[in-house]
């Protein structure tokens, strides 16, 4: 779901960067004053899996690229300010290091895949009770790589129409595509994350009652 340079209308480009910076400053903000200690090593070895996890990557057409994301498990393990911390560190080494996604497109691979990932992936996850906690984290996972997908589609078809096609793909390319390969991809992350989590479950069980760091109002900062 990388994004590369060129790809997108500097305007789409733009506003990705101002929703993105705004997430992480208000998610630093947020784990400044609340973070667990504990929760520190746990972001650090989650970044070094997912990172490998999100390196190995395939074209899927139109310019883009198909991968796990890890955004779900992230948010479902730390919750989705320190998931989204964890992503976003991850996008920028592969950006400015190994070349994976533009530096001008940053911005949107960070609310694709961080923002989106972490925050639709906790939301879906937290509406069912324990019983269905399984499916719960399941349907978390896909929802958020097929949701990311969606939104990287219509940036891609907005980009096409407002640039007279200079840039982005157009909509009846980017949309199936998109959501077709996602589709799939995120059958594979919801899997994955209901096997990690499960295996955490046995062996580790402290690491899944670490407190989350969540925010129920704009005045409430919580820990759950």
């Amino acid at each position: 779901m990388h994004i590369p340079d060129g790809l997108m209308e500097p305007i789409i480009w733009g506003i990705g960067w101002i929703i993105a910076l705004v997430f992480v400053a208000l998610a630093s903000r947020i784990l400044n004053k609340r973070i667990h200690e504990k929760q520190i090593p746990l972001m650090a070895v989650l970044a070094a899996g997912i990172f490998v996890a999100q390196m190995i990557n395939f074209p899927i057409g139109g310019g883009t690229s198909g991968h796990l994301i890890g955004a779900a498990l992230a948010a479902m393990l730390l919750g989705p300010y320190a998931g989204l911390i964890v992503i976003t560190t991850i996008l920028i080494i592969q950006c400015l290091i190994f070349g994976d996604g533009g530096i001008t497109a940053l911005g949107l691979n960070i609310v694709n895949m961080g923002i989106i990932g972490c925050f639709v992936g906790w939301g879906v996850h937290k509406i069912f009770p324990e019983k269905y906690r399984t499916f719960g984290i399941f349907l978390g996972s896909w929802t958020a790589v097929f949701i990311g997908a969606f939104i990287c589609a219509l940036e891609l078809a907005i980009s096409f129409s407002l640039s007279n096609g200079a840039f982005g793909i157009p909509a009846h390319i980017a949309v199936p595509t998109m959501l077709g390969y996602h589709a799939i991809i995120g059958i594979g992350e919801g899997i994955i994350t209901m096997g990690i989590i499960s295996y955490l479950s046995h062996t580790s069980p402290d690491i899944l009652k670490m407190p989350k760091i969540t925010i129920r109002t704009s005045k409430e900062v919580a820990v759950e």
